[in-house]
């Protein structure tokens, strides 16, 4: 097994769709009343990831599923749990997939070995085991019970597809083929069957172990398949099916046998595979710029689902661009769902109050600022994509859609320098300021949770950042002090391409050497200050001597604290007099920093 976990944190970008159950084909079922269920979605997004394929959640807000190899190659299954992404692979597999997951963490699939063999896997804290249900030729786990019950179909040596449930093998009465998918908490266990005639059908199998079947006789003639994959303790159950010549197509069933079709809106296909105890129900959508994405779809009243069922489609060109978001979801955006929607690697928003940018990006501690209509904000993709907008009309009417990406080889309109402080001290509040001597600017920005991100963009879009510029940061503490030594970063193509050089600082508030810095100013007449850092606590004392090696004057400063002493107010002082209190005369001077371990000596200029 290997294992590679990625932080990051949960899109819930709410997108809503009315359903109506009377335009969908009712099979076997007496005709419907009117919809009582409509549903909004939650596209489930995770950063750098374009094929996320949610098969199964839990009543605490976790999700299994399918993803693809980082070389694009295999499918391999992932947990989604509060928002760390972990993924799980056999080596040499030919296939992986999870399709299960209980309250308890317990996540459940298969994968098929080099000769084409199935065998089920259970993940459990991490750790990925092998199940083979005994005796048989080929084992697929499907589900998991919140008591551990194991729920899947088997292969016998004669290749005959059997469910089984715990330790129990069974089929459904006159079935040739009997698939198990899941279970709730009253023990009915939901799958599908396919009869001596070839006809799909669906079941429900009861704690007693007698079946309820139902079958859909308005498409017999034209099934390719159908399966029953979920089921939840209010008796709502989810399937999908194909027609031949046709999409796969999702459908859920209530409990009064009413079915409704679920489709995210604007999608290529909608797949639903569970639902949890909420009617929540999970799953996968398919868009035309050929990405997966995954999806919780909520059951909630008619009238929300009529305000919010516009539909706007935005295409974002590669690069940097300015947008206004077209639609107001029914749960507000915030700069990191904006982002995870698009795929941005950074929103930055003027700051209206202070005329300033505010910049965000995915490695960000907390969600961000939100996001608003009638403002425009600039993102910036690593490739183009089309986006599906769904939510109601924004009262103030903003304009919508992207303005062309102004990005190029050479230089970005757009730019955030982002990262972390290390330091074990709380570090909210300082502030973190970024110059460009190529360019001539400079830019603030302040620490929130050990977290930066420094913006600046130029509305009209002339580059204000190019390749090879060298970039000086500093961090100043909540009193304004010098708290680092000056940072230098170099801008490459890489940094061009995100719009965002990211960096860790360290040695705040600690300098890494003991350093005797130049005095300022130098010259001067009569007075002047010496900075210094301290790596460690210790007694300093500076001597000053004339051109011919005199002492003529000793600062004591006492026992100083490990720090930076740079600014007019912590910096050593001298008024330009000797230890008799005498003005000293123009000329060359030096002065010296001693600590019990260290000793340096710098120049400087008295000039009348």
């Amino acid at each position: 097994m290997t294992t590679a976990v990625f932080r990051s944190t949960l899109l819930m970008v709410i997108c809503t769709l009315a359903l109506v159950a009377g335009n969908l084909p009712v099979w076997g079922l007496s005709e419907p009343t009117e919809a009582s269920v409509e549903y909004i979605f939650q596209t489930i997004e995770v950063a750098g990831v374009d094929f996320l394929e949610l098969t199964s959640t839990n009543d605490l807000g976790h999700y299994a599923g399918n993803t693809r190899s980082p070389d694009g190659e295999n499918m391999i299954g992932f947990t989604l749990i509060d928002g760390v992404l972990s993924t799980y692979d056999v080596p040499d597999s030919l296939t992986f997939g999870f399709y299960g997951l209980n309250n308890a963490g317990q996540t459940v699939g298969f994968y098929q070995d080099a000769n084409e063999v199935s065998h089920g896997v259970i993940v459990q804290d991490g750790v990925l085991t092998q199940f083979d249900f005994p005796g048989a030729a080929e084992t697929e786990l499907f589900g998991i019970s919140e008591s551990g019950l194991l729920i899947g179909d088997i292969f016998d040596a004669d290749g005959a597809i059997h469910g089984f449930v715990g330790s129990e093998q069974f089929d459904v009465p006159g079935a040739v083929i009997t698939y198990a998918d899941d279970m709730n908490a009253a023990g009915t266990l939901v799958g599908s069957y396919v009869d001596t005639n070839g006809v799909y059908h669906g079941y429900m199998r009861h704690a007693d172990g007698n079946f309820t079947t139902f079958g859909f006789p308005g498409m017999l003639s034209n099934l390719e398949y159908l399966f029953v994959n979920a089921i939840n303790d209010a008796g709502v159950i989810v399937f999908r099916a194909k027609e031949f010549d046709s999409l796969e197509r999702t459908y859920v069933r209530l409990p009064n046998g009413t079915l409704k079709e679920l489709k995210f809106p604007g999608s290529v296909t909608t797949v639903g595979r569970d639902i949890d105890m909420e009617g929540r129900i999970a799953g996968y959508y398919d868009t035309l710029d050929g990405r997966r994405h995954g999806f919780i779809a909520k059951p909630l009243t008619r009238d929300v689902a009529e305000d919010f069922s516009n539909v706007y489609v935005v295409s974002f060109p590669k690069g940097l661009n300015m947008i206004s978001v077209p639609l107001n979801p029914v749960t507000g955006l915030t700069a990191r769902s904006l982002a995870q929607m698009i795929g941005a690697t950074t929103v930055i928003a003027l700051d209206e109050v202070r005329q300033d940018f505010v910049g965000w990006t995915p490695d960000a501690p907390d969600d961000g600022f939100p996001i608003e209509g009638g403002k425009g904000y600039i993102v910036n993709l690593l490739e183009s994509r089309q986006v599906i907008f769904v939510g109601a009309a924004w009262g103030n009417q903003p304009q919508t859609g992207a303005a062309p990406s102004a990005t190029s080889n050479e230089g970005i309109w757009a730019f955030v320098l982002s990262g972390r402080l290390e330091s074990k001290h709380n570090l909210n509040g300082y502030v973190v300021t970024v110059r460009n001597p190529d360019a001539g600017t400079t830019m603030t920005g302040r620490v929130r949770n050990g977290y930066f991100a420094v913006a600046t963009a130029d509305p009209s879009r002339r580059s204000i950042v190019q390749l090879g510029h060298s970039l000086e940061v500093t961090i100043t503490d909540t009193t304004g002090e010098i708290a680092s030594e000056q940072f230098n970063f170099t801008v490459t193509p890489d940094t061009l391409a995100n719009a965002v050089l990211p960096v860790t600082l360290d040695g705040i508030s600690r300098p890494k050497q003991t350093l005797l810095l130049q005095n300022y100013p130098n010259p001067f007449n009569p007075e002047t200050w010496i900075p210094y850092h301290l790596s460690e606590a210790a007694p300093v004392t500076l001597s000053i001597y004339d051109a011919t090696g005199q002492q003529i004057r000793t600062l004591s400063l006492g026992v100083r604290s490990a720090g930076f002493y740079q600014s007019q107010s912590r910096a050593a002082y001298w008024e330009g007099r000797n230890d008799l209190g005498e003005q000293v005369s123009s000329g060359v001077y030096f002065y010296q920093l001693s600590t019990p371990s260290e000793h340096q000596i710098k120049r400087m200029v008295i000039a009348k």
